[in-house]
């Protein structure tokens, strides 16, 4: 079964409702997975907002619907250090988060779902779907 990775770009935008968003997540067909670095960028902005409680609520119960919430693991540690590794010598740095994402994604063998690909696009190894 084919394994995606829902980024935060788009687990935001698919919990306010946005047709692009939902249209896209409700298309995949396979597990959906995220992180518990994306669920703290979510906590970032719930704690800048006033409606907290709604707000958490709708994102407990998206990723209480995910097949899987990774953590940084053995692997995913590895494979962060050899692309950031990587990404060094050519001079091209990525925000960590962003980076632990991507590593998530090559370590368990995931399609990165993102509506920020430009974040992503110096991870050579790095799967991101491309059609929508």
């Amino acid at each position: 079964m084919k394994a995606y990775f829902i980024e935060t770009s788009v687990i935001i935008d698919y919990l306010k409702g946005k047709e692009r968003a939902v249209a896209l997540v409700d298309s995949l067909d396979g597990e959906l997975n995220s992180s518990y670095l994306c669920l703290a960028e979510l906590y970032e902005g719930i704690y800048r907002v006033t409606n907290k409680e709604a707000l958490e609520k709708a994102v407990q119960t998206y990723f209480s619907s995910l097949t899987t919430i990774y953590g940084i693991d053995n692997s995913t540690a590895q494979t962060f250090g050899r692309l950031r590794a990587d990404l060094k010598k050519k001079g091209t740095i990525i925000e960590d988060i962003d980076l632990f994402l991507a590593a998530t994604c090559v370590a368990n063998d995931m399609e990165m779902v993102t509506f920020n690909k430009k974040h992503f696009d110096h991870v050579e190894e790095l799967k991101i779907l491309q059609n929508f």
